[in-house]
């Protein structure tokens, strides 16, 4: 092999070698253990903005809302009625308005709230809710009473709310300034009082009501009340703080929103990430919330918290860079191999068709004197 065929062959593995030494580079920091980086705040929010817009064109927003006064959901057809306005969209919007309209008279309004204050679970509709039941249970005396109530039903021999306690206990240690995982008391205290009132209402989901009950020893229950004992001879207190991490997320989300909204989406939480998710998405989307994941569905506005970093989508683009150079390298060498197959074939038939034929009727035995076509 001559120096120029050497050089041109080292010339021609350039390309490869630097993109597979930038591969290597990119590699060392591991940055596919971790692929996915959580949005800035207002990252989050352009891009929920973006995805709602693509998504509820004029055809979706009307369909959705005809489907809200059928089945007379007032709470949607308003949300409805809003995103329409903001989007632009020139819909006919006169039968959700009545809808509307009918439920917000003051006599309605007067007798409703009442019953909220009676049974949060009899309560018509999520925003009186907020506005007449949910004070009194976020407050120290609301967990005070369910851990009464739930007293007197052990006492009692009858059948335990646990959960309800659990919750009513993640509440109080939040009000004793208990150390907790993430987030003020007050805002640990606001979350624990809201997911009791989502747990009376039936909002919690299985997988998250499962999550938070807590052990509890009855017998201390009596000295908590009176203050003659801790929270953590009462329950484990380890587990009373990590709760507190989810406790703080929802009432972040409280704090973004409103009781109503976070009411609502506590049935999309199964697990702390979800809460920590929906608490993100709560703090960039603010009161548009409950309309963002209406509109996206809680896969979608949860996969719009993250992004892929920049470092993982470099060392991915150097992989990919370098598995298509060596591609094309295998690729010339076979085709190469193919070309000169092919020429080999061409010469071979060239040869054959350039070589004298016997005559028809020719001898083929060898004896005799060479036949006059082969004779010099």
């Amino acid at each position: 092999m001559g120096l120029g065929a050497l050089l041109r062959g080292l010339i021609a593995g350039l390309p490869l070698a630097v993109t597979a030494l930038a591969a290597w580079v990119a590699l060392q920091g591991n940055p596919l253990a971790r692929p996915f980086v959580e949005r800035g705040e207002a990252e989050l929010r352009v891009t929920l903005e973006r995805m709602v817009r693509q998504r509820a064109d004029a055809v979706w927003t009307a369909d959705a809302l005809d489907r809200a006064v059928a089945e007379e959901d007032v709470e949607r057809a308003a949300m409805l009625v809003g995103l329409a306005r903001d989007l632009g969209h020139e819909i006919d919007t006169g039968p959700a308005e009545a809808l509307i309209a009918r439920s917000e008279g003051w006599a309605a309004t007067a007798q409703a709230c009442g019953a909220c204050m009676a049974d949060v679970a009899a309560c018509p509709s999520l925003e009186l809710l907020g506005a007449c039941g949910v004070p009194f249970e976020l407050s120290p005396l609301g967990d005070l009473n369910a851990l009464r109530r739930a007293g007197a039903d052990w006492m009692a021999d009858r059948p335990v709310d646990e959960l309800d306690a659990s919750l009513a206990l993640v509440g109080l240690a939040a009000t004793g300034a208990v150390a907790v995982s993430g987030g003020s008391s007050v805002t640990v205290k606001a979350g624990a009082g809201l997911l009791r009132t989502a747990r009376r209402l039936g909002s919690l989901t299985p997988e998250m009501a499962r999550m938070l009950r807590l052990p509890i020893r009855w017998e201390a229950v009596p000295g908590l009340m009176t203050g003659g004992r801790r929270i953590d001879e009462v329950t484990d207190a380890a587990r009373v703080a990590a709760l507190q991490g989810v406790a703080a997320d929802m009432g972040r989300v409280r704090a973004a929103t409103s009781t109503a909204e976070a009411l609502r989406l506590a049935r999309l939480v199964d697990t702390p990430e979800d809460a920590a998710r929906l608490a993100r998405v709560a703090e960039a989307a603010g009161p548009r919330t409950g309309r963002t994941i209406a509109v996206l569905g809680k896969g979608r506005a949860f996969r719009a918290t993250v992004r892929l970093g920049r470092a993982a989508a470099g060392a991915l683009l150097a992989l990919w860079l370098t598995a298509a150079q060596v591609a094309a390298v295998i690729g010339a060498r076979i085709g190469a191999l193919l070309l000169r197959g092919l020429a080999r074939r061409r010469r071979r038939r060239r040869h054959a068709m350039a070589a004298p034929r016997r005559p028809r009727g020719a001898p083929l035995g060898p004896a005799g004197p060479p036949p006059p076509w082969r004779r010099p």
